[in-house]
C-alpha cells in the first residue's frame, strides 16, 4: 500500500463509514498502469485506453468543460477509470451535485489505490453509489431532475461492465421520459386542476379517505379490471371471479362490467379531464365504491354509487388543505389509471393482485374493449371520410410503435407511451414481490412485463368463494374509520379565509418586486439597495403557506427557460441588469398565478 492509498481510504472511511464497512478492499488484475508523456499515472484495460498517454489531466479538463452550470446542477459519472474526471469535476465545480457510480468495487479500490481524490471527498455534495444493485441505483437516483443532470459515459470507463451501464442508462431514460411526460402534462393541464380542485375543495372536508381500507384485505385476491381488448375474455366470468376477489375496476372499463350486469366492489377514476368524467356519464352503480380526487372534472361526484372516498390530491391545493383536516391516504400515479387501481389494492393489503385487460399494446391490432366509452365516441363522431378504422389507425400510430412479446411469447404491437407504463409496473411489481405481494395476468395475450406472472383464469376460478372475508373487510374500514378521525383545530371555513388571506399577501409581495425591479432599471445606482429588498421579500414568499399552492400553475422551469431567452443578454450593460430583469419575469408569472387562484377560488378576493 502506498501514501495515495492511505490518504484517500482515509478520506473515504471517513466521508462514508458505512459504506466503507460495508464493502471487502480488492483490487483489479485487469487494469495496467503506465506512465503518461506527461509523467501522469494513467492506464489501460482489455486493451482499451482509460485515459490520455499524453495529458490525463487536460483530457479530463476538456471532459467536464461541457457541464454548463447554469443549466445542470448535477453530474453523473458512470465509471470514471483512475478518477481523473470526477476529480478535475469536483475542482472546478463545488455547487452541483456530484454522484459517481460504479458496480465493480474493485475497479473503484484500484483508482483509490492510483491518484490522490481528496478533490472529490472534500466536495461538499458528493454521492458515491459503488457495489450497488441496477434496483438501488435507480433509487438513489430517480430524484434528479434529468433536466438538469448532465451524464459523463466514456466508452472505455464502461466496458468492463457494459451490461450494469447499459441498464443504468435505461433507468436513466426512462425517468427522464417521466419526467418529459409530467412537465408536458402540467403545462397542458394545471389550469384545469386548479379549477377543478377549487369546484370540488368542500368534498376534503365531507368524504372519507382511502386510507381507512389502509390493510384491512389481508389474504384477499384483488382483480383490476381494465379496459384492453383483452377483456372481453374475461367479461362472461365477472360474476364468479367478483365471489372470490374484490374487483376494482377502471373508469373505461365500467361501461362493460355494467352491460354483464356486474356492479364492481371499486371504481378508480383519477385523470381530471372532462371526457374521463364522461365514463360514468348515464351510469350508476349502487353497490360499488368510487375511488377518486378533488381535481377530478365536478360531474364525477354526482355518480350514484354507494359511496365515494378520496385518495390524497397530487396537485398544492388539494394537499394544503388535507394536511390541515384528515389525510386521505397517498396512492401512486403511474401516467395510468390502472396504475392508480394496482397500487390501492397493495395499498388494501392484498398479497395477490391480478390483472385482466390491461394489454398496454393492441391485441390483434385493437384499441379498447368493444362498448368501451372510447369505442363508441369514435364512432358518434365518424363520417364519411374519417371512419371509425381511420381513427383506430391513428391512436395505433400516434406513438412510435413497435413490437414486443405477450405472456405467451407471441408478437404484440405496443408503442413508446404504453413502454412507460410498463416500466412503471415492471420497477412496482418486482419491488412489491420482494415483499410477498405477487401480481399477475389473467390475460395472457397482453404484454409481458417482468414481475407480472401469467395466471390462467380456469385456475383462477377453482379459488374458493369469499363473501363472507368481503363482508368483514367492509365493515373493518368502517370501524378504521373512527379511529382515523381527529378533533379539528380550526373549521374548514376558517382554512379557506387563510389560505385566501396568505394568497394576498403573495399579491402584495409580488407586486412589490415588481415596483422594485422596476426602480432599479430606471435608476441603475439603486441596484445594491434594490437586490437587499428582493432578498426579504424572496424570504417572505418562502416562508408563505401558500406559495407551493400557487406553484401548480406557475409556469414550468422550461417554461422559464423560454421566457427568460427573450431577456436581452449580450453587452456587457445589458448583462448588468440581467439579475434584475429575470427577477421581474419570477415576480410577473408569480402575480399571474395568484391572479388565476383569484378567478376560482372563493376565498381570494
Amino acid at each position: 500500500m502506498n501514501s495515495i492509498w492511505n490518504k484517500n481510504y482515509s478520506l473515504f472511511k471517513r466521508r462514508f463509514p458505512e459504506l466503507s464497512n460495508s464493502l471487502e478492499v480488492k483490487f483489479s488484475n485487469e487494469i495496467e498502469f503506465e506512465t503518461a508523456k506527461n509523467g501522469s499515472l494513467s492506464a489501460k484495460r482489455k486493451n482499451l485506453l482509460l485515459h490520455s498517454k499524453y495529458n490525463p489531466e487536460k483530457e479530463a479538463d476538456s471532459l467536464v468543460n461541457g457541464f454548463d452550470s447554469e443549466k445542470k446542477d448535477t453530474a453523473i459519472f458512470l465509471g470514471f477509470g483512475l478518477g481523473y474526471g470526477p476529480i478535475e469535476f469536483a475542482r472546478k465545480f463545488s455547487e452541483p451535485t456530484l454522484i459517481i457510480i460504479e458496480e465493480d468495487t474493485p475497479s473503484f479500490f484500484s483508482a483509490l489505490n492510483a491518484i490522490d481524490w481528496s478533490p472529490v471527498f472534500e466536495h461538499k455534495k458528493l454521492i458515491f453509489i459503488i457495489g450497488a444493485s441496477i434496483e438501488q441505483t435507480g433509487a438513489l437516483i430517480s430524484n434528479c431532475s434529468y433536466s438538469k443532470t448532465h451524464i459523463f459515459k466514456t466508452k472505455s470507463h464502461t466496458a468492463h461492465n457494459q451490461e450494469y451501464f447499459d441498464s443504468i442508462e435505461n433507468v436513466i431514460f426512462q425517468n427522464k421520459q417521466k419526467e418529459e411526460v409530467n412537465t408536458n402534462t402540467l403545462e397542458k393541464f394545471s389550469r384545469l386542476w386548479l379549477s377543478n380542485s377549487c369546484k370540488n375543495l368542500d368534498y376534503i372536508e365531507k368524504l372519507d379517505g382511502v386510507n381507512k381500507f389502509l390493510n384491512k384485505a389481508k389474504r384477499i385476491p384483488f382483480v383490476i379490471i381494465a379496459a384492453g381488448p383483452t377483456l372481453e375474455k374475461i367479461l362472461p366470468h365477472l360474476k364468479e371471479i367478483k365471489d372470490r376477489a374484490i374487483i376494482v375496476c377502471v373508469d373505461t372499463a365500467l361501461h362493460s362490467c355494467l352491460e354483464f350486469n356486474i356492479e364492481p366492489d371499486f371504481i378508480i377514476l383519477a385523470d381530471p379531464q372532462y371526457y374521463c368524467s364522461l365514463h360514468l356519464e348515464f351510469l350508476k352503480s349502487p353497490e360499488s365504491i368510487l375511488v377518486t380526487e378533488i381535481a377530478v372534472y365536478p360531474s364525477v361526484f354526482r355518480f350514484q354509487c354507494k359511496e365515494i372516498v378520496l385518495f390524497s390530491s397530487m396537485f398544492p391545493i388539494g394537499k394544503f388543505f388535507e394536511k390541515n383536516t384528515q389525510e386521505k391516504g397517498l396512492l401512486a400515479a403511474g401516467g395510468s389509471v390502472t396504475t392508480t387501481a394496482w397500487d390501492f389494492a397493495r395499498m388494501c393489503g392484498a398479497s395477490e393482485i391480478y390483472l385482466a385487460g390491461m394489454d398496454l399494446g393492441f391485441p390483434n391490432k385493437e384499441t379498447h374493449i368493444r362498448g368501451s366509452k372510447f369505442e363508441e365516441k369514435i364512432h358518434c363522431e365518424s363520417f364519411r371520410i374519417k371512419t371509425s378504422e381511420t381513427k383506430n389507425i391513428e391512436t395505433l400510430f400516434s406513438a412510435a410503435p413497435f413490437y414486443a412479446k405477450d405472456y405467451n411469447g407471441n408478437k404484440i404491437l405496443t408503442d413508446k407511451k404504453m413502454q412507460l407504463f410498463s416500466w412503471w409496473f415492471e420497477k412496482n411489481c418486482t419491488n412489491a414481490a420482494a415483499q410477498g405481494i405477487k401480481t399477475f395476468s389473467l390475460t395472457p395475450e397482453s404484454l409481458a412485463i417482468n414481475g407480472i406472472e401469467k395466471f390462467s383464469l380456469e385456475e383462477f376460478l377453482l379459488k374458493p368463494v369469499i363473501k363472507d372475508k368481503k363482508k368483514i373487510f367492509f365493515e373493518n374500514a368502517q370501524e378504521n374509520k373512527e379511529k382515523l378521525s381527529k378533533p379539528k383545530e380550526i373549521s374548514f371555513e376558517q382554512q379557506k379565509n387563510q389560505f385566501g388571506e396568505n394568497l394576498k399577501l403573495l399579491e402584495s409581495l409580488a407586486k412589490k418586486g415588481i415596483n422594485l425591479c422596476s426602480k432599479a432599471l430606471r435608476s441603475p445606482l439603486s441596484i445594491p439597495e434594490v437586490f437587499g429588498k428582493l432578498n426579504e421579500i424572496d424570504q417572505k414568499i418562502s416562508s408563505s403557506s401558500a406559495k407551493d399552492a400557487a406553484a401548480l400553475v406557475f409556469p414550468t422551469q422550461r417554461q422559464l427557460d423560454f421566457l427568460s431567452e427573450k431577456i436581452p443578454n449580450n453587452s456587457e450593460a445589458e448583462k448588468k441588469l440581467y439579475s434584475i430583469r429575470y427577477s421581474n419575469l419570477i415576480y410577473t408569472e408569480l402575480l399571474k398565478s395568484i391572479n388565476l387562484y383569484k378567478k376560482f377560488f372563493p376565498n381570494s378576493n
